[in-house]
């Protein structure tokens, strides 16, 4: 057999050996836009749609049900067509309103940006009100340091008031960076990067240090502390510094709204049926008004106390316990009557490993 090779075939071959990798390279930077916009539309934590060709190529499940949306075809016909960024505001179900934004990717993709605006006004006051509260909160022992302060330079003789300025001065400035810790911690357990540093614990264990630490607290306060723990309970696999810190805030809200002479009771048992130990810590206080129990975990909140009395501490202790209970997969909760004591009650998931050394 003879096979002629002339001039135009070998310019088909040559043509063919030219081609084929830069089709090979096409395909393969092809893909890796489209892995690219697909984790692009899914990292939006709103609704979110990529078009092309005036069609939806991709979207997350926020956006999936935007799909079919007239509005948002239009808009998005109108910003292909512009070349330009797009704002436009698409009516939704239930009153609500939605600010759609359309940014053109190329000549052949447009993306589209839902916002919740009624979310994101709220979202807008909520940190207002968060900064004006962190504000005065600062502002406060701020203001009582620099006027005890002042008070010692014009009566630098005045020894007894020296001693009382001292003791009120330490006393503010430990409020203080119980404030600004408090505040670091929080920002820690909302960040993206957060971990805890979990280890088989005994939640037993934790509980009577816990008790010790502020035992001396309670006895100047005239308080009874009693601890009941079942034997042989399971040890969970959690961060023991987070969760000592939850069961102190927890601990210190008892104390602080518990007259003399009252009792704060903590328990601890196995909820084997939902593989979980069940905490509570109760107390004989005052009580939580029924309008103000649904806010107690909300930053800053301090309820009111009976007969006009002020209120203790910056608002965030049962925010912290709450935030470090849920990022063990626990729930917390309250339930509280005027004038008869409140109950917080703490779960959180364990392995199985039985504390051999609970009693």
């Amino acid at each position: 057999m003879i096979l002629y090779f002339g001039p135009l075939e070998f310019l088909a071959l040559a043509l063919i050996l030219v081609l084929a990798p830069l089709m090979i390279l096409a395909y393969r930077s092809r893909a890796r836009w489209s892995a690219f916009f697909e984790r692009l539309v899914e990292a939006f934590p709103y609704p979110a749609l990529l078009f092309r060709r005036h069609r939806v190529s991709l979207s997350n499940p926020a956006g999936a049900e935007w799909s079919a949306n007239l509005a948002l075809r239009g808009l998005e016909a109108d910003a292909a067509k512009s070349g330009q960024i797009l704002l436009r505001t698409i009516p939704a179900l239930e009153g609500q309103s939605f600010q759609a934004r359309a940014v053109p990717l190329s000549g052949q993709e447009t993306l589209l940006l839902l916002e919740d605006l009624a979310a994101a006004q709220r979202q807008q006051s909520f940190y207002r009100n968060f900064i004006q509260n962190v504000s005065h909160e600062l502002k406060t022992p701020l203001t009582v340091i620099q006027g005890h302060a002042s008070k010692m330079a014009e009566a630098p003789e005045d020894t007894q008031g020296w001693q009382a300025s001292l003791r009120i001065i330490g006393d503010e400035a430990r409020r203080l960076t119980q404030l600004v810790d408090n505040l670091l911690t929080l920002a820690r357990l909302e960040s993206p990067s957060f971990t805890l540093d979990r280890a088989p614990m005994s939640m037993a264990a934790l509980l009577e240090e816990a008790i010790l630490q502020l035992s001396d607290l309670a006895e100047e306060r005239g308080l009874e502390l009693n601890l009941a723990v079942r034997p042989g309970l399971p040890r969970p696999n959690a961060d023991y510094a987070r969760l000592k810190q939850a069961v102190l805030n927890l601990l210190d809200n008892a104390l602080k709204f518990t007259p003399s002479g009252g009792t704060i009771s903590v328990a601890l048992q196995d909820d084997q049926p939902n593989a979980r130990l069940v905490c509570s810590v109760a107390d004989t206080g005052e009580g939580i008004p029924a309008e103000d129990l649904p806010h107690v975990f909300e930053r800053l909140y301090r309820a009111r106390r009976t007969g006009g009395r002020p209120v203790e501490g910056s608002g965030l202790g049962l925010t912290l316990a709450r935030q470090i209970i849920q990022a063990h997969e626990g729930e917390l909760t309250v339930e509280s009557e005027l004038g008869r004591g409140s109950k917080f009650t703490f779960t959180l998931p364990y392995g199985g490993t039985r504390d051999a050394n609970a009693a």
